[in-house]
């Protein structure tokens, strides 16, 4: 009888390890905010002018950084407006008017939670009059 109970006990407390070891996995990995959307998005091309960037994210997220580089003279796009101070899924980063070249915004963020997450996306400014690989073509 007492090797019934010791057999017994183990089953237990392996299931009630795994089950903790899930619990804390899944919740772990759903904590972190995730980006949805960007504007420009990430890749695109735009016309010169641009004077917003935007952010959406799947959850709040408090804003710590979000800095504009022009990559070619990998200079730093002073930006017109504050980050928000509260925790927000949009935010919109007002910037001076954009010339053309490529751009990439690196953000980092807090989430409600403690996490902190990052990330970034780059895209390109052209001239109107820039022709376009499929004009080239006819």
């Amino acid at each position: 009888m007492t090797m019934s109970n010791q057999t017994g006990f183990g089953w237990f407390a392996a299931v009630l390890a795994v089950a903790l070891a899930l619990q804390a996995v899944g919740s772990g990995a759903s904590a972190h905010v995730k980006m949805n959307k960007t504007a420009p998005a990430d890749g695109a091309t735009v016309a010169p002018g641009l004077t917003e960037i935007r952010l959406a994210f799947d959850d709040a997220i408090r804003m710590t950084l979000v800095k504009v580089t022009k990559l070619e003279s990998k200079t730093a796009v002073p930006t017109t407006s504050q980050l928000p101070r509260k925790f927000v899924t949009k935010a919109k980063i007002a910037v001076q008017p954009l010339s053309p070249g490529q751009y990439k915004v690196a953000w980092i963020g807090v989430g409600k939670d403690g996490h902190v997450m990052k990330g970034a996306f780059s895209f390109s400014v052209v001239p109107k009059d820039a022709s376009r690989p499929e004009d080239n073509a006819r």
